[in-house]
This record gives C-alpha cells, structure tokens and sequence, in this order.
C-alpha cells in the first residue's frame, strides 16, 4: 500500500515538473528566435481571448497575455489593468513575470491589484472603477503573463481582435475564440488578412481564427495609421444587450434608431427654471445658428469636463438635470445637457459619436457596432449640411472642433434613424499661417522690427491656446518656435482671437543680436526669419510603408528688410519656383529703390496617401524647400 502510493507520488511529482519545466522553458527569452527578435522591442509569445456568449445578456470574456519585453521602449505594449462597473464583473485576474530563464519572479493575486477610480474627477461615475499593477522592471529582457477573465451582461461590447497591436512588436501565436447559442445572429468583419498566416476554424457555433509567426512592424515615420494596416476582427451580435436594455440591430440606421429610442429617450428633461433662464439668453433673437451658439458659449462658461471615455462609462449619457445640477459631466453628459438646451429654445441638434483622436478614424460604414466610439459630440443642421460642436471644450469657437473630431466617419442619432456623415474636414488650404514682418538689420548684426502671424484652421487650433498662457510660457514658447534665432528678445506680445471667423492674430516685438555674421567688411543673414520649414523627412534603404500627407497646409510670408547704412548687396539668391503632386513652392526676393529687400515665400503642401515608391521624391521635394528656407544674403560694406 505504501509502495502504490510511493510510486503514485513520484509519478505525480514527475508530471509536474515536466509541466513545469516545460512551461519555464517556452518563457525563456533566451531561446528567442531571430525572426521574432527582428525590428522588435517586444515580443508576444501568446495571446488569446475566448468570448463565450451564453445568451443575448450575458457573456464571459477570457484573456491570457504573455509578452517578452526587450528593452524600454517595449514597456509601452504591456496591459496591467482591467475595468470594471456594475455590468462588468472581474472573476479573476492575475500577473505573473519571468525573468530571462524562465523562472518567476513576481506573481500578483487579484488582491494584490490596485483599485482606484477609471474616472480621477468628479463623482458622477464613481461605480467605473479599474484594477492595476504598476510594475517597473529593473531589468531586461523579463516576460509578464497577463490573465483574466470578465463577466458581463453588455453583449454590444462583444471584443474586436488585433492580431498585432503595435510598431516593433512580433507576435509568435494569437487566437481569437468566441462561442455562442444556435440562435445567435452574429456579424463577422475580416480586414487586413492578406499576406499574413491566419486560419479559420468553424465548428457548429464555435469559431476561432488562429495567426501564427507575425513580424513587428517597424515604425516609419509618415505611415498612415497602423490601425487600418493591421489585421483585424470585428464582430457583433444583432441580439444584444446594454445596462439590461435588450436590443435587435443589424446595421447602422437600426443601431442609430435603438440608440436615439431606449438610450437617449427622456434624457433631455430640464427644471422649469433652466427653461426660463436659457429662453431669456436667446431672447429676441430669430436666426437657429445664433441661437445656437449662445447656448454653447453658456454651457462653456457655466460647466466643466470630466474625461469618461464611451467604452468604460456605457453609451448612456446622465441625465440632463443632473449636468445642470451639478455643472459638469463628460462628453455623453455634457452633449445631452447642450442638446437638450437647444431643444427649449427650437434648435434641432443631433446626438453624434465619433472616434476622437489626433488620429483619423473612421466608423465602418459595413459594419454596425457600438464597439466604435469613444466620443460624443453635437451635429445641428444647416443649409450647408452640419455644424459641428463639441461640449467638452471651455475654450474652442462655436462650429469649430479642431483635430480631435475632424474629417472623419461618424454615427449622427435621428429620429428616423442612424446615419453615417463624415465631419467637416480642415485641409490644405483652410489650413493656412501668413507671417508678416517688418525688421530692421543693425550695422553690428542685431534686428529688430515687429511680426504679425495669422493663423486659420488646423493651425488655429494649434496658436489660439497661447492666449491662455502666462508671460513667462509665452517666452519659452517663441524662444522655441524660433529656436534658430540666438539672444532672441520679445516685448509687447498681443493676440487677437477673432472666434466668429476663426482666425487668430499674434503680435509681437522681436530683437536679437548678431542675428548677421560679419566677417571683415562683409555680413551675412538668413533671408528667411520666422517662419523656416526646414523639415526633411528620415531616409529609409527599403521603405516598407506607403506615406501619408494627413491635412495639409499653405503658409505664406512676407517680410520687409531695412539694410545698414554703408551696406550693399554683394550676393543673393535667385528667384525659385516649383510645383508637383505633393505642392508648390516660390521664393521671390526684391531689391527695393531703396536699398533695402522684401521677401515673399508660399509653401503649399496637399494632403493625401502615397505609395511608397514615391517616398524619395517627397523626401527631395522637401530637401529643396528646406534648402530655400535656410537662404542667405550677403553684404558689403564698401565704406
């Protein structure tokens, strides 16, 4: 009896450390193999989700992570965190690393993670709440094992995949695997698949899609967005469910018509008071859009924005009441609360989400789902289609919404249904800076004269915050935008912010120091001094991405240039031209009857996605411009 149980020990013993060492082993980064190691700074041993969708209001959602992370840039594509609220539950969840053998080092129970607020301000969505770790590695290369499992009744959320989620990172195996009821209608969408090894598995309701041996993607500057470059799964269910609202849709005008009817409904009631007090603001005015851009230039002065993105905080905006109440709400809150204004003094205004970012993302138009979205914003009708606000900004002009929601797909809540409208788009010559000067060269190089820069469009967006700034910002920040020019001074500095045409206006009053180099009696200086492109796209031996122009821009300059006394001009560049399919360029410089210069440049620049085979000829394109940019002029002085 004792020699069975002897030996069911040993064979017991023997098992587990096979297990073991074969586990320890598949971790070791040491045995890493060349292909994966290429152009990463991490590498994904294995990734998997499992969804089992048991009903059309419940789901378990099951992800194991293992990632080898190389060296300090590849900290940026580890996950440590996970969310939950009253609809999402965490069953379990725990973090394991490994060092470069194979052997664990640190291992994170559930109670060890950290529970703290997904929303930092504010108390409206105090029940979204996160667990995290932060790990900070002490050396490299080291593995973390990332395994969870989460219960939800939200099925509208059924996961996307990306088989690979970032630059520089390779991926050894991922799967994708979702189960789900005989009666449940689901959508499939495959994007990207060519070129890579993935397989497809259907096995009655069963479906996985396997991928195996993914090369990183190096990072190339110009690329467009690596999101639609990716390969990818999106799927949904026509039968779902939200904070236990049942839902049926099938495409987009569907999803729009169940949003605007069980999500949005009876959202915009207002206190009578509120009523009275936003009629008496637009007393006496007729026209729909002043109306319109009163109420928003009320709602910036009177709330503030606290960040709750769509995917953690539901697609259900409080109610408008309770914005008004407390005078803050994220962007779903604060849109309602806006809409429902406009709605007591007869404006039209549609509920609109968006997928904001500096990037530009589209919604599928082919694919309905409420996984797209992180924002939401306002689209009020006009004769010339949509004017387009977003509530969370204090500070941008009505029927402005600058990068961050621009050009791009989005889903508009009507009555009638949902509709699919791209925003207004700012390109290429909406986006637009003409600096003018005046200054004044001195016979021991210094200058000193007076600049005007107005800036339209994108670039609005990107000037009109330094009216915001303190004196001292405000030094830095030209001390840098003119970073070439050496003993820069400023004074008087002055903005204009005319924000019903949009158009921001700075003033400033610049000297500088030896700005000319003398040598003997000759002085040379840059033709061009303040607005320089001097940008030169990186050189690749064997680009591998096309290259993208996102917006585009026209920039304009003029200036007016006083010599010395005793100076004359001994040399000068010629006069240039050029154009092609990326832009134009000219270059015109003028000896004036009294011996003094005015220079004029216009650098226009399209927007647009380009092969990769032409990224040499942009490269050259900008090459001569920056040549031009850097221009001198020299001078004698004869007495």
């Amino acid at each position: 009896m004792r020699l069975k149980n002897l030996l069911g020990f040993i064979c017991l013993f023997v098992s587990l450390s096979a297990s073991y060492s074969q586990e320890s082993i598949e971790l070791q980064s040491v045995l890493l193999q060349n292909e994966s190691l290429k152009n990463a700074d991490a590498v994904v041993r294995y990734d998997s989700i499992s969804v089992n969708m048991s009903s059309f209001d419940e789901m378990k959602i099951y992800k194991e992570y293992t990632i080898t992370v190389l060296n300090k840039a590849g900290n940026s594509h580890i996950d440590t965190y996970e969310y939950y609220n009253e609809g999402r539950r965490i069953n379990s969840l725990e973090i394991s690393i490994y060092n470069q053998l194979g052997q664990e080092i640190k291992k994170y129970k559930k109670r060890d993670f950290i529970d703290k607020s997904a929303v930092p301000n504010g108390t409206l969505y105090s029940d979204h709440r996160m667990l995290y770790v932060d790990y900070t590695p002490t050396t490299y290369p080291y593995t973390l094992k990332f395994v969870s499992e989460i219960e939800t009744s939200n099925t509208a959320y059924i996961p996307s995949w990306y088989f690979i989620s970032g630059y520089n990172l390779s991926v050894e195996k991922s799967v994708y695997h979702i189960a789900y009821q005989k009666d449940t209608e689901l959508r499939f969408k495959e994007d990207n698949f060519d070129g890579y090894d993935i397989k497809k598995i259907s096995d009655d309701n069963i479906i996985t899609y396997k991928a195996n041996s993914l090369p990183a993607i190096e990072r190339e500057e110009l690329a467009p967005s690596l999101l639609n470059r990716i390969p990818k799964i999106q799927v949904a269910s026509n039968h779902f469910s939200v904070n236990g609202i049942e839902g049926n849709a099938s495409n987009w005008n569907e999803l729009g018509q169940w949003m605007y009817d069980k999500i949005l409904a009876d959202r915009t009631n207002l206190s009578e008071a509120s009523v009275q007090n936003v009629k008496q603001l637009v007393a006496g005015i007729e026209d729909p859009l002043i109306k319109a851009q009163k109420v928003y230039e009320y709602v910036q002065e009177q709330t503030r924005y606290i960040s709750v993105q769509v995917g953690i905080g539901g697609i259900q905006p409080i109610a408008a009441e309770e914005v008004d109440m407390v005078k803050y709400g994220d962007c779903k809150g604060l849109s309602n609360y806006t809409k429902a204004l406009l709605e007591k003094v007869g404006v039209e205004a549609y509920y609109t989400h968006v997928e904001a970012g500096s990037n530009l993302v589209d919604f599928d138009e082919e694919f309905a789902s409420l996984a797209q979205g992180n924002h939401a914003i306002l689209a009020i009708p006009s004769d010339n289609g949509y004017l387009w606000i977003d509530c969370t900004s204090r500070i941008h002009p009505f029927n402005f919404v600058g990068d961050f929601t621009d050009n791009r797909n989005v889903l508009i809540m009507k009555p009638e249904g949902g509709e699919i409208v791209k925003t207004v788009s700012y390109l290429n010559e909406h986006n637009s800076k003409e600096t003018i000067g005046a200054y004044e060269l001195m016979g021991d190089g210094g200058i000193k004269g007076q600049v005007e820069i107005v800036s339209k469009g994108i670039v609005y967006d990107n000037h009109f915050i330094l009216e915001g700034n303190n004196h001292e910002d405000l030094l830095n920040y030209y001390k840098e935008y003119w970073g070439y020019i050496n003993n820069l001074n400023l004074e008087n500095i002055s903005f204009e912010n005319d924000k019903d045409n949009v158009v921001f206006t700075e003033k400033v009053d610049v000297s500088a120091k030896k700005y000319g180099s003398i040598s003997g009696s000759r002085m040379i200086f840059n033709l061009n001094s303040f607005d320089r492109n001097m940008y030169i796209p990186s050189r690749y031996r064997d680009r591998k991405s096309p290259f993208e122009i996102e917006r585009g821009f026209q920039h304009s300059d003029t200036y007016k240039i006083k010599i010395p006394e005793g100076y004359q001009i001994e040399a000068m560049p010629s006069n240039e031209s050029f154009e092609n399919e990326f832009g134009s360029y000219s270059f015109e410089l003028e000896k004036t009857e009294d011996n003094n210069l005015l220079y004029k440049k216009k650098f226009f620049l399209k927007n647009g996605i380009y092969p990769k085979e032409k990224y040499n000829q942009y490269r050259d394109f900008r090459k001569n411009i920056s040549k031009l940019e850097n221009a001198k002029i020299v001078l004698i002085n004869n007495s």
